[in-house]
């Protein structure tokens, strides 16, 4: 579509593994030769790995197309097979002739063995190259390993190439597999591109199908090698997504702005930064970072949640409402209309006490510039501490809490340590609005650099900020550009920890959702929350009434949104909320 726009003969930024877009940095270039070298040599296995998106597929390819003539590729893409369909598999690539009703794995390594002596009679080699190998069975390995024992007195018959991601060097070093582990004669790992070279991969694709110049700016280039990390496939989405908006803006040069919203339009939230650094803010095992990145790519667009049990917050806390400023004016607030904790976290020293610092909130509102102008300043001040530690110091002394006197690793841990739970994904400001409970939003700002904000307050299309300290209001267009829907938050749960609460339920939880119906409802809480009470019909409509009036999805159940929802409307003032409702 934008191919005459341009002026060139095809996509350059297409994810398919086309051989005329290779870029061979030295990393690249050496595993290429590895490959090369091994497929011509006598024995044993090498061992290529790299993360998601960093080429294996297409150095793959390249090795097959460059392989001499006196070498046969058995090539398997589809690793979760049983050995048996593996051996079958390994036979239809070589065309191996045997019976297709056959269940022996006898006979089908056998009709494999007869055809690698014929074809070293000939003076040709055999090569199996397996891709996403991380995918093979341990039992599936093992049979793989024996097949290296198709020999002949100076040489084994078969050359194995495995390719997979980082995880499947974690498989090889299982104590079952370590006679596998010992007959690997290479191993070489893809990482991703540096910044200068995610220029010239850029200018390089833009070459081959005939661009002349800078389509991307410097600037533009940078956005992409920060949104990207270095991987070549992200950097194939951004950049291809990025020259189908300048195509519809009709503009002929691609700046960082431009980037940025292309990359909101086709990255994943776990794409666009890393929940370990954001959730955790330290080093995390391997094992327990591939399941939460997991568990994120199951709800790619949805929120997640860490369980624990819930409990009264320990400070009770006055609401932002009389004293929060939007864009250069002060403005005087009933209590009901917007509500959040005002707490300045000013301090260079994470480990101080909320309470030692605090001061009047109209003292610190004053010395801050407000407005778009004062966002930017602030998001670009390299002289603000605006990492974890210090977004979530001020996150959970919004709720009464010193985050660093908390156990945990990380900071749904110990979100979990002071019985709230923990909520992060991706959102918009409607969710936001929603969940109605201050946010770490992470935002990337001018220089590309990463940043940890909190939303205290949402009125409207203004929102109030703490930015390493400082308390910004600014519209929410002027936030979107940096913004990309990252987002952690805390609530509190029922005193058991129910997750959901429906009808036929029995435990305390049904007596606490009574009493706070009956305090939404204005009536004298008659049960207490220490009864073991049933979830009846007429709780359920109750629920639906609730459900109704706050304009919630009406079912009748108790789920975490009708949960938050009720901790909102009873106007609890240990619980802090972006905003509050007339009672």
């Amino acid at each position: 579509m934008y191919l005459e726009f341009f002026g060139i003969s095809d996509k350059p930024f297409q994810i398919t593994p086309d051989t005329r877009f290779l870029y061979l940095t030295p990393r690249h270039r050496d595993g290429l030769a590895h490959l090369l070298y091994g497929a011509d040599e006598a024995g044993g296995f090498i061992l290529l790995t790299g993360e998601v998106g960093t080429g294996k597929t297409m150095l793959c390819r390249s090795v097959l197309e460059q392989m001499p003539d006196h070498v046969n590729v058995a090539l398997i893409l589809n690793p979760r097979q049983s050995s048996k369909e593996l051996i079958a598999s390994i036979c239809d690539e070589l065309n191996i002739p045997y019976r297709r009703s056959t269940t022996s794995l006898k006979y089908l390594v056998d009709r494999l063995n007869l055809y690698l002596l014929k074809q070293h009679a000939q003076g040709k080699r055999t090569v199996l190259v397996v891709d996403e190998a991380q995918n093979l069975r341990a039992e599936v390995l093992e049979q793989i390993r024996l097949l290296t024992n198709l020999e002949v007195a100076t040489q084994k018959l078969l050359q194995i190439i495995l390719i997979g991601q980082p995880e499947l060097q974690a498989i090889l070093a299982r104590p079952e597999l370590r006679q596998l582990t010992q007959r690997i004669t290479a191993r070489f790992h893809l990482t991703p591109l540096s910044k200068e070279e995610t220029a010239a991969y850029i200018r390089h694709r833009l070459q081959i199908v005939g661009f002349k110049g800078e389509l991307f700016s410097k600037g533009a280039v940078q956005i992409v090698h920060q949104l990207s990390d270095g991987v070549p496939r992200l950097v194939n989405n951004i950049c291809e997504r990025s020259m189908m908006g300048a195509y519809g803006e009709n503009v002929h040069r691609i700046d960082k702005n431009l980037v940025r919203k292309a990359a909101g339009e086709v990255l994943q939230p776990t794409e666009r930064f890393q929940p370990m650094q954001w959730v955790a803010g330290g080093a995390i095992a391997a094992g327990t970072a591939a399941l939460l990145l997991s568990i994120w790519g199951l709800l790619p667009s949805a929120s997640q949640e860490s369980y624990a049990n819930a409990g009264p917050a320990t400070t009770n806390v006055e609401t932002l409402a009389s004293q929060a400023t939007i864009e250069d004016k002060s403005v005087t607030q009933k209590n009901e209309e917007v509500g959040a904790p005002a707490i300045n976290i000013s301090s260079t020293n994470n480990t101080e006490t909320v309470a030692s610092q605090q001061r009047p909130l109209a003292e610190e509102l004053s010395s801050v510039k407000q407005g778009n102008k004062g966002f930017l300043n602030l998001i670009n001040d390299s002289s603000l501490r605006t990492g974890n530690n210090k977004a979530f110091t001020t996150l959970f002394s919004y709720w009464g809490l010193t985050y660093p006197e908390l156990n945990g690793e990380t900071a749904c841990e110990r979100a979990t340590a002071a019985e709230l739970r923990c909520i992060f994904g991706k959102a918009g400001w409607d969710e936001i609005r929603r969940h109605n409970r201050p946010a770490v939003l992470e935002i990337i700002n001018s220089a590309g650099e990463r940043k940890q904000i909190v939303v205290l307050a949402l009125r409207g299309n203004q929102v109030s900020l703490n930015i390493g300290g400082k308390v910004v209001t600014t519209a929410t267009k002027s936030v979107d550009p940096f913004w990309y829907g990252n987002y952690l938050l805390l609530w509190r749960s029922p005193p058991a920890g129910s997750n959901v609460l429906k009808e036929g339920v029995i435990g305390k939880d049904v007596g606490w959702l009574r009493d706070q119906l009956d305090r939404i409802e204005g009536k004298a809480v008659s049960t207490g929350i220490k009864k073991k009470l049933s979830f009846d019909p007429t709780l359920k409509w109750r629920v639906m009434e609730f459900q109704r009036i706050r304009g919630l999805n009406v079912d009748g159940v108790a789920g975490r949104e009708t949960m938050m929802e009720i901790n909102s409307a009873v106007n609890d003032r240990s619980t802090p909320l972006l905003w509050r409702q007339s009672s």
